[in-house]
């Protein structure tokens, strides 16, 4: 055991159970502690209600990195260090690590240095006087603000979200900062501020659900799909509904990555859905729009632009093991390859099919010949760094 959730006063309890962005608040800290490497996290067992319980049980290997502390539980320990986390709070779990990996025998995060309620690392021999306390859930926040205020504290600046609960009107406050970053590094100018307006709308809702994120995945897939069959032989009418469904298609692919991260439900399989979706939709897209300009040559033309948009997103994805973000040459490729420029290419299709079929099959070759450029410049771009490397 190298972390610990403690009350900071006598209504830290109830506000830890209170449920925000879709779990209790409980939950939180004890993830971030068990994914900073510090589990099993001891928790005092006047938390442990069924809705905590049932969260637990939700999280993948969770159960197994919770102690529960009291009624014949474990004991803290009395060497080493301990992390003391207030059991309502938000925190991050690469901020937990970075206090941890200070190096320093006490250290504070210092974003709650100055709340009532801090991220505390402390020895061991200064938590155990009060290990009675902590196990018996009695408020503690006083003796901890002392303890992270004292000489030889060393303040580790965190840069992830951070927040103690300290009131009911706090709860709302945790939850919008929560929210507000939801997004990933990745994200684009459209994803910002356009997909992530909406996807948002629809997390809040199901965070509360038994959805689980690989099938608001799926539901991403049936709406793409949608978005295909309107494109397919498209009419004026249907291939404008064809590139709504596609943004509503995109919104729906942001929320199923909310869902998960605010749910700790985050797993490889559903990354590699939430892949296969993207890339089964652009394809189909792409190809639609090759049979909408016209003539068994432009299917085929089409067909060559769906089989480049496979290569590109099998190449987008092993590029950043290859290449360093920041490279001038690795982002611009990346760029190359974003949803904002698909959107660019099927609103030409959609302007084109209204007010100008006839230039369809234009706009078809350059999808074909453009989704060919992106993976064969990958291509080079990777052999060309492995040459390097070899050299």
């Amino acid at each position: 055991m190298r972390a610990a959730l403690y009350l900071p006063d006598s209504g830290s309890a109830r506000l830890a159970d209170q449920v925000v962005a879709g779990r209790p608040l409980a939950l939180r800290p004890i993830v971030a502690a068990v994914r900073a490497g510090l589990g099993p996290v001891g928790v005092p067992s006047a938390l442990r209600t069924p809705a905590l319980e049932r969260a637990i049980a939700r999280v993948r290997g969770l159960r197994d990195g919770v102690a529960w502390l009291g009624a014949g539980g474990p004991a803290l320990p009395g060497k080493g260090s301990l992390v003391l986390l207030p059991a309502p709070a938000i925190v991050d779990a690469r901020d937990l690590h970075a206090l941890v990996a200070a190096g320093r025998d006490r250290a504070v995060l210092a974003a709650s240095a100055g709340a009532g309620a801090p991220v505390v690392l402390l020895p061991a021999k200064d938590v155990v006087p009060r290990a009675e306390a902590l196990t018996a859930a009695q408020p503690l926040g006083a003796e901890i603000r002392q303890l992270a205020s004292g000489p030889g504290v060393a303040r580790v600046v965190g840069t992830h979200p951070w927040m103690a609960v300290a009131e009911d009107g706090d709860l709302t406050r945790a939850e919008a900062r929560l929210y507000a970053a939801i997004g990933t590094d990745i994200d684009t100018g459209v994803d910002r501020f356009l997909h992530r307006q909406g996807s948002r709308v629809l997390t809040r809702g199901l965070v509360r659900t038994p959805v689980t994120p690989n099938q608001v995945s799926l539901g991403s897939l049936a709406i793409g799909l949608a978005a295909i069959w309107c494109a397919w032989r498209a009419t004026p009418l249907s291939a404008a509904a064809g590139a709504v469904l596609y943004l509503l298609a995109c919104i729906v692919d942001h929320s199923d990555g909310e869902v998960a991260r605010l749910t700790f439900q985050e797993s490889r399989f559903g990354a590699h859905l939430d892949w296969a979706i993207d890339t089964i939709i652009h394809a189909g897209l792409v190809l639609a729009m090759g049979v909408s300009s016209g003539g068994r040559a432009l299917a085929v033309v089409g067909a060559v632009g769906a089989a480049g948009v496979i290569l590109s997103a099998l190449f987008a994805r092993w590029l950043p093991r290859e290449i360093a973000i920041g490279e001038a040459v690795g982002g611009a490729l990346r760029d190359m390859g974003n949803r904002d420029l698909f959107y660019v290419l099927l609103l030409a299709f959609v302007v084109l099919r209204w007010l100008a079929p006839a230039a369809l099959p234009v706009l078809a070759l350059i999808v074909a010949a453009g989704s060919q450029t992106y993976w064969m410049a990958c291509a080079a771009r990777i052999r060309a760094a492995q040459g390097a490397a070899r050299g």
